[in-house]
């Protein structure tokens, strides 16, 4: 298609991890636009994954236009006191703050020229393709409907916030809640709470009460490994490597569980080493692996509840009356508060239901208890639908442990070479085979414990997708008997070790020029600079501790 002149539209629409309304979604059309190679897209967007989407698009031919609800681009990064609007606490310990995210969002949208491409305060209502012409129709909210060739869905997995009900909920007195409605500690200022779960959400809710509510509960009926932000100077998430995820991928192509043992273990001794021994009665030592969920990363938990700043008690069972809260082992707490983190889930109701990728009932998933009542997505390598993988694609259906920007940019990537038509997808009947085996590995996870429904197999995913982008990692450092590996490590020995073994680093996608996606010239010196960075940190750490 290179040269030719054929205007495609293609609809991306995206909430990214933004705006996220627990009673309706309106997504709004965040890409729209005409492109001389690809299509119009119209992307509804409210974060970074639909922001990237747009930014790659336009950098092979497409023209865009961005629809989105909101009038600011940060999504959940910008703070909002809106409790039907989900947004990131409005401070941060020790790491960059949500603003700090926010203005790095709105950099990136001014660095690449991407504001003349969206339309804000625009909300998509219903999205429906014409099956006489294979377009897609977009309805937006008091504008006439318009017409695209392609669709990209970038809502994220945090659409919809997770409906539950307490027993005897109507009877409290105080407030029951999800913990999207959670803004700020003072409103909670003298008020006995209780926080539901034992995740990375509600230990940082938990830990902002600490000081201001006059009594703070962390319920929960399962464990949790609790990992500290920093470790030997450094990010605690260092530890994950190239290198590492291509022996975890061994590992689990050879011994499924022998993973688990050797995580756990490594895990436990990390937080021990940091933290001491914990107190059984804290009930964090029944943690799920972390192959099928989180672990927590938080400074603060095991040390408030320690201090007993924060007291851990079972899960609830019931609610008994205006103030008092049964839990699962027959005691009772008094409370004001009940806030009850139990998730998100993806959401397409403006998509026509034919094509709504959620619309199929898997029993076996359904059954198993860490589904939680979360519909299960059938989309191939959890990107392209399986109905109309030419003109349909999502963004915010794969997960695995790594910043959710990067994955987003790499996914877009993966999405505009395959249409652009330098990538090829399978047959129907391998993709739908995919599928089937998809379903079996996250309902399999699902039987042990709390899982996100959009987590991949993370090794076997970047392998595809580093085909089909064109990144070329696989070629120059993942494939140890290929030529062009052995020819890297040659004459880039430095450099190889610092992919390898390194800092983890969305730079190094961008890094081996090739014939899809475009390099950054940058993207050397990036990783250079990152790894020395992060080396300085350890000998200052060493030094300090010597």
């Amino acid at each position: 298609m290179d040269g030719a002149h054929e205007k495609t539209t293609v609809a991306v629409v995206g909430l990214g991890k933004a705006l996220l309304e627990s009673r309706s979604i309106h997504l709004r059309p965040s890409y729209t636009g005409v492109a001389t190679l690809t299509g119009t897209v119209s992307v509804q967007i409210a974060g970074g994954l639909g922001i990237t989407a747009v930014k790659n698009l336009i950098e092979e031919g497409f023209e865009v236009t961005g629809f989105d609800k909101s009038s600011y681009y940060g999504g959940l990064w910008h703070f909002t006191e809106d409790k039907e609007t989900l947004s990131i606490l409005e401070y941060t310990p020790i790491h960059c703050s949500a603003g700090d995210v926010e203005r790095y969002i709105e950099s990136y949208v001014e660095h690449f020229q991407l504001a003349p491409h969206f339309r804000l305060n625009s909300i998509v209502t219903h999205i429906s393709e014409i099956e006489e012409t294979g377009k897609w129709k977009i309805d937006i909210e008091g504008q006439p409907s318009q017409y695209f060739d392609k669709v990209v869905m970038a809502t994220g997995i945090h659409v919809k916030a997770t409906a539950f009900r307490l027993e005897g909920q109507d009877d409290f007195a105080g407030e029951v809640m999800h913990s999207q409605r959670f803004k700020k500690a003072t409103d909670y200022a003298g008020k006995r709470v209780v926080v539901t779960g034992m995740g990375n959400t509600s230990a940082d809710i938990a830990n902002e009460l600490v000081g201001v509510a006059s009594k703070v509960y962390i319920s929960h009926s399962r464990g949790a490994h609790v990992l500290p932000r920093d470790l030997k100077g450094v990010p605690a998430t260092s530890v994950l490597t190239h290198r590492l995820i291509r022996l975890q991928g061994t590992i689990d192509w050879l011994f499924p569980r022998l993973r688990d043992f050797i995580s756990g273990r490594v895990l436990r001794n990390i937080t021990k080493a940091v933290f001491s021994d914990l107190d059984p009665s804290w009930g964090l030592d029944s943690a799920p692996p972390a192959t099928v969920t989180n672990p927590i990363i938080n400074d603060e938990l095991i040390p408030n509840l320690r201090s007993g700043k924060l007291t851990s008690v079972p899960g609830i069972r019931r609610i008994l009356d205006g103030e008092t809260i049964e839990l699962s082992d027959g005691s009772t707490v008094a409370a004001d508060a009940a806030i009850c983190c139990v998730g998100y889930e993806n959401n397409y109701d403006v998509l026509d239901r034919r094509v709504d990728p959620m619309r199929h009932a898997n029993a076996a998933w359904e059954a198993a208890r860490g589904s939680r009542g979360r519909p299960l997505p059938r989309l191939y390598q959890n990107v392209f639908s399986l109905d109309r993988p030419d003109s349909l694609a999502f963004l915010g259906c794969t997960w695995f442990a790594t910043g959710a920007l990067a994955v987003a940019d790499i996914t877009s990537m993966c999405v505009a070479q395959v249409w652009r038509g330098r990538s090829r997808l399978p047959p129907a009947h391998t993709m739908e085979r995919w599928m089937d085996g998809q379903a079996a590995y996250i309902t399999g996870l699902a039987r042990r414990g709390t899982v996100v429904p959009a987590t991949v197999n993370m090794r076997e995913w970047l392998v595809w997708a580093d085909e089909t982008a064109g990144m070329g990692v696989e070629r120059h450092v993942g494939a140890w008997t290929g030529a062009a590996s052995w020819a890297f490590w040659w004459r880039e020995r430095r450099l190889y070790k610092m992919i390898d073994a390194g800092v983890f680093t969305s730079a190094v996608w961008r890094l081996f020029p090739g014939e899809k996606r475009k390099a950054w010239d940058g993207a050397r010196a990036e990783v250079v600079r990152l790894n020395e960075k992060h080396q300085a940190n350890l000998e200052r750490y060493k030094r300090g501790h010597a």
